[in-house]
């Protein structure tokens, strides 16, 4: 009777084997294991969650990210134009005021010039002019009164 057969295990018995030595192996997991892995599963449903809601919100976000793109576009072309028109006018300010110290410079030099060569610059041309006109009107007044004395 000390040889008794020992019953062979089937493929069943196997297979019940195994899945009770997984089973004992998930529950021999640390806590710190099972929390990676609930964390890792969070992450995923929420990687999932966002996909989901990308799809159905995705061309609401689309149309409004470009309606703020619109706006704050306008806003910078606006701010950009009158940046570029402040230094337009200063630098027209200050080319101005440049061309206005040669302008003056070459016309002192030029009246210079002239003087010593006898001839009249602008203002005296004009100083001229005006003294002429002066004695124009006072010689047709004189006579004019004369005329008038001669009828009477």
């Amino acid at each position: 009777m000390a040889n008794r057969k020992q019953p062979e295990k089937s493929n069943k018995d196997e297979n019940l084997s195994d899945a009770a030595e997984k089973q004992a192996g998930l529950k021999a997991l640390t806590g710190g294991t099972r929390d990676l892995r609930k964390y890792t599963h969070q992450i995923w449903l929420a990687g999932l969650g966002a996909f989901a809601r990308a799809e159905e919100e995705g061309s609401k976000v689309f149309d409004t990210l470009v309606e703020v793109g619109k706006d704050l576009e306008g806003k910078t072309r606006d701010l950009s134009e009158t940046r570029v028109e402040e230094i337009k006018e200063r630098v027209k300010s200050r080319t101005g005021e440049t061309m206005g110290k040669m302008e003056k410079a070459f016309d002192d030099r030029l009246n210079k010039a002239l003087s010593k060569l006898g001839i009249p610059n602008k203002r005296e041309v004009e100083a001229l002019q005006k003294r002429v006109q002066e004695l124009t009107s006072t010689l047709e007044s004189i006579a004019e009164e004369e005329k008038a004395k001669g009828k009477k």
